[in-house]
């Protein structure tokens, strides 16, 4: 019973705190990584468009394809330290090596730098992808019970927020404070021959905006270390839980894979969050782009990307508000909705106009949406999964979503960049063509509202309900109640089984002749006063 009391205590605040914590500075670095990834290759390491976008999809593409294979070695870890947290500490370790490396320019010709940055951004999106998924699915090991899962991912999503603002205005303001420098990067003008309007970049202007790169990485790498202590020695993984986490150990893990994909609310679940997360990246990945070329407001590109998300961490109750009421289906269908005539507003806001705070702040709101309500949908169904087929697949599922939500990262950064290159744009030029804001208005808005209302689609074709998700919830308890009285049942039945009700020992075995004496006399229908008499013969 002490043991059973034990399993069952109540999920720490400190503890949900400091798994909360664990994720803010991935969630920095990742968030500064999207946003900025774009127009770092172009403008700060003079890279064409098209270089930039080979360098985007190459490290993007062996990520999702090394995700399929990084959840189920993840599922099939054990050590003495646990399943999960192995893999958070060396993950975490290698993307504070690689964030440090990554925003480094080389003083290389662009072949050097297509190489430089190809394998950093190939190592950086690996170890993110080994740190997310162990520390997404962690979350499942802290606590059986469904409520407190929910209550944790809430503080880890909060704090979340909370840590991105922060991160974005340390970020931002330090790229600005390099960026006003007394060296203004279009003050010094080089005109060539056939163009007079052809200015390029100061070669000092680009070395202080590369400087501001750097010092920021080195902060984020510093915050990295603080997240790691605290999940490594501020949570506690449930290794019962852990222990029943994954397919049968002989399962090949292709045929993990297919569970997985085939899962019919999966399947609806995973083409409904890659068309809506494609807008999402493109706003995210190329609101720089459109701030700076479409709008003209370069020097408000950071307060841009921080309205939008404090709009995000201010709309965090309510989203959890609507959710409550609405149900997790519903409320990421109306959320979705609602951001279709926010991508529209793109395409009217005129140049140099303060309007897109409005736009983007709305879009905050939804795109918090996005990043929060599908993960309880995961949870849903990972448990409706392990009713259907008696197997917990934790990992797997995690795994399969963050190649999903890679590959659309992916599709949408390379809109972005390519947009670029429709638009005719100049490599280490100041002034750009009309045609670039032009191919990111239309981007911005039509892309986006078009692929949005296809992902709200499919979305509605999902199939876990709120009236399934109590039906889900209520079979996972009595599964729990069954297997916590099941010990006492074997004591009364003088059987041994599983938790799945396979016997490992039989009730009626046959034993050797000398043991069916003992049995006999250690039967219930022996006299007691037999065994007193044995203890004084043997005094």
């Amino acid at each position: 019973m002490a043991d059973l009391a034990k399993t069952t205590k109540p999920l720490s605040v400190v503890a949900k705190l400091c798994y909360a914590f664990g994720g803010v500075g991935g969630e920095i670095l990742w968030v500064v990584f999207g946003a900025y990834t774009s127009i770092f290759l172009v403008d700060v390491a003079q890279m064409p468009p098209l270089f930039a976008a080979s360098i985007i999809f190459g490290s993007r593409v062996v990520d999702i394809l090394c995700n399929v294979f990084l959840g189920p070695l993840i599922d099939r870890t054990n050590t003495r330290w646990g399943k999960i947290k192995p893999w958070i500490v060396i993950s975490t370790l290698f993307l504070i090596v690689t964030n440090a490396l990554v925003w480094y320019v080389p003083d290389v010709g662009t072949g050097g730098k297509l190489a430089w940055y190809i394998i950093l951004y190939i190592l950086l999106v690996l170890a993110f992808s080994g740190f997310s998924i162990s520390y997404r699915t962690f979350v499942m090991f802290l606590s059986e019970d469904s409520s407190e899962r929910d209550s944790a991912m809430q503080y880890r999503a909060l704090l979340a927020i909370v840590g991105v603002v922060g991160g974005i205005v340390m970020h931002g303001q330090t790229l600005a404070s390099f960026r006003r420098s007394e060296h203004d990067s279009c003050d010094n003008m080089t005109y060539s021959g056939n163009s007079s309007t052809n200015s390029s970049v100061d070669g000092v202007s680009l070395q202080m905006t590369r400087t501001g790169y750097i010092i920021s990485s080195a902060a984020v790498c510093g915050l990295l270390l603080l997240c790691l202590s605290a999940v490594v020695f501020g949570t506690t993984e449930r290794k019962d839980i852990s222990a029943t986490s994954g397919g049968k150990r002989d399962q090949n893990m292709f045929k993990t894979a297919k569970i997985v994909l085939t899962f019919r609310p999966n399947v609806y679940f995973l083409l409904a969050y890659f068309f809506i997360q494609i807008p999402v990246s493109i706003g995210h990945g190329g609101i720089a782009l459109y701030v700076q070329y479409s709008l003209d407001l370069e020097d408000q590109i950071e307060n841009v990307i921080l309205a939008m998300m404090v709009a995000s961490a201010a709309a965090m109750p309510v989203i959890a508000w609507v959710v409550s009421k609405l149900g997790r289906k519903t409320s990421y269908i109306c959320f979705q909705l609602a951001a279709i005539p926010i991508y529209i507003g793109f395409q009217f806001v005129p140049k140099g106009s303060l309007a897109v705070f409005a736009v983007v702040i709305a879009l905050g709101v939804t795109v918090l949406a996005q990043n929060f309500i599908p993960w309880l949908m995961v949870s849903d169904i990972t448990e409706d999964c392990c009713l259907q087929t008696g197997e917990r697949l934790d990992t797997p599922f995690v795994a399969i979503f963050l190649s999903t939500k890679s590959l659309a990262i992916t599709v949408g950064l390379i809109m972005a960049t390519i947009g670029l290159e429709i638009g005719g744009y100049k490599v280490g030029s100041c002034t750009q063509p009309d045609t670039v804001g032009s191919a990111l208005r239309i981007l911005a808005s039509t892309f986006t509202s078009v692929l949005t209302f296809i992902g709200v689609v499919f979305a509605w074709r999902y199939p876990i309900t709120e009236d399934r998700r109590k039906e889900i919830t209520e079979a996972i308890n009595k599964r729990k109640l069954s297997r916590n009285s099941q010990p006492d049942e074997t004591q009364r039945n003088g059987s041994l089984s599983n938790v799945n009700g396979k016997v490992l020992l039989p009730e009626e075995t046959s034993r050797p002749e000398g043991l069916q004496e003992e049995d006999k006399l250690l039967s219930s229908e022996l006299d007691l006063s037999v065994l007193l008499d044995c203890k004084e013969s043997v005094v």
